[in-house]
């Protein structure tokens, strides 16, 4: 429930046919970035959800039988219809599709904005508006890396920003079909992740200023909301009280609050992530007040659901919340709306002159160049080179039973189950736990590390004399995964110098 109806964008008078290749461009481009993301090992999460979904007889158990915090359900569910796949990175196309609809959908949402807020302008500048939205929604390193990960999040935020779209569209009718669109985009991103809630406060926030300021009787203002909020708040309302309410938190780091913020600012805007919590964090708040602003003054509605959704809902959901553990993912959908308010700003600042639209220029470069980077290092490291480093430790190893512990019985075993078969066919690979170490110690020891931690020393110690000696390092990308670091046992009676 917007501003009143104006034409679409698409049938925008005077609005040329060839002005929506370029979209297409940018959406093509982004999206085959993120299909090149897809190519690399699972990480714990992805394969802990595998797991999940596995032990299920039915798609009906991934409501009412698995109550864990790694089931994003309509996530499962694609994992369960996929059944066995014969390669990794099919369970990621689910949030590779909606990752890359997220992309067009910006670009929709950019232009049908500029039409509202600008009414009187010609086609050019909201054509300007959705490019620049579809580029920092597509080339933002924090949803191409969530959008070729098999997790909810990517979907969560596509469904959202269909439902930002339908509301952008919202005639002053009740009985309209973007309605029933929007209530659809909303229980399917509470079904990705329950992170889709902070679109939901934001336009229930947004329907209430519109029916308050618009004309008409009290009567059709109510009926209006009901057409528009009824339906979402009630599946919310079950969703909770039959799931959300029965989940168990799986456990990971605990980090602060200033550092899960700073590193979503960084990874957002593609600044590096050493400059988080300093400099990113300031950058986006201040990128987010500035553009609501501006919004303001054209739709105080408009920017109403903005700070919503931004700010609001997770502030609420923090307070409200019996889950600890943060990360920057649980806040994706605050980054993801945030783009959106970027974009306008940053379009209004290419409007604003011959002088300006070069800073905006600048700006869109140094973006594109920092998410390259981060990209790059996703490409090349991925969320860590687990199959790589079982090769290496199984191509190392002269016997045919291969012995292996590590600083992370929780971490770490997933993944080594997962991917034993990559130590080879005439392997066998023993995983011992740190309290359940064999005399002399395993012929190999893995060292995992998060994005920040301090690498081990080269040499390891361990309480019985066993000596280590680092053999390779593996790393990983930004976000999700960790480095492995492998040492090698030196005592020749467990690993003969045969095995080099």
């Amino acid at each position: 429930m917007a501003a009143p109806s104006t034409p679409s964008p698409a049938a925008a008078p005077g609005t040329p046919q060839s002005s929506w290749p370029a979209l297409y461009a940018v959406v093509a481009v982004f999206g085959a970035v993120r299909f090149a993301c897809l190519f690399n090992d699972l990480w714990l999460d992805e394969i802990w959800s595998l797991r999940l979904v596995g032990q299920l007889h039915s798609p009906v158990e991934i409501l009412t039988r698995l109550w864990h915090d790694n089931n994003h359900p309509l996530n499962s569910l694609f994992l369960y219809l996929l059944g066995p796949a014969q390669a990794d990175w099919a369970y990621r196309l689910l949030s590779w599709f909606t990752g890359t609809a997220t992309v067009a959908l910006a670009g929709l949402i950019g232009r049908r904005q500029w039409h509202l807020l600008h009414p009187g302008d010609e086609p050019a500048k909201a054509r300007a508006a959705g490019l620049i939205a579809a580029v920092l929604v597509g080339g933002s390193y924090l949803l191409i890396h969530y959008s070729s990960e098999a997790r909810g999040y990517a979907p969560a935020v596509g469904f959202g920003f269909l439902a930002i779209f339908a509301l952008l569209h919202a005639p002053g009718r009740p009985m309209s079909w973007w309605a029933a669109v929007y209530g659809l985009a909303c229980v399917l991103g509470l079904l990705s992740h329950l992170v889709a809630f902070q679109v939901m406060l934001g336009g229930l926030v947004w329907s209430v200023a519109v029916a308050f300021r618009t004309g008409g009787r009290w009567r059709d203002r109510i009926v209006q909301l009901v057409c528009w909020q009824f339906v979402p708040w009630i599946f919310l309302g079950l969703y909770y009280l039959g799931f959300v309410q029965k989940l168990e938190v799986g456990g990971g780091p605990t980090l602060a609050l200033s550092t899960v913020l700073g590193q979503l600012s960084a990874y957002s805007l593609d600044l590096p992530g050493g400059l988080g919590t300093a400099v990113a964090l300031p950058v986006f708040l201040g990128v987010v007040a500035v553009a609501a602003v501006l919004i303001g003054r054209h739709d105080r509605a408009l920017a109403g659901f903005y700070l919503t959704a931004i700010i609001v809902a997770p502030a609420l959901g923090l307070l409200g919340s019996r889950f600890v553990l943060l990360y920057p993912r649980y806040f994706i959908v605050s980054a993801a709306v945030g783009l959106l308010l970027a974009a306008y700003a940053l379009a209004r600042l290419w409007d604003s002159g011959r002088a300006a639209r070069a800073a905006a220029a600048v700006v869109l470069a140094a973006f594109l160049l920092g998410g390259g980077v981060h990209t790059a290092r996703l490409l090349r490291d991925g969320r860590g080179q687990y199959q790589a480093a079982l090769r290496y430790v199984g191509a190392h190893t002269p016997t045919r039973t291969v012995t292996l512990s590590s600083d992370s019985d929780f971490r770490n075993v997933g993944i080594i189950a997962y991917y034993a078969k990559a130590v080879g066919p005439a392997r066998y690979l023993q995983y011992y736990s740190g309290t359940n170490l064999p005399p002399g110690g395993p012929q190999w020891v893995l060292l995992h590390r998060l994005d920040g931690e301090t690498p081990p020393t080269a040499d390891l110690f361990a309480a019985d004399g066993a000596h280590y000696r680092q053999e390779g390092v593996y790393p990983h990308g930004p976000l999700s995964g960790w480095t492995w670091y492998l040492f090698r046992n030196l005592d020749p009676g467990v690993l003969p110098a045969a095995g080099r």
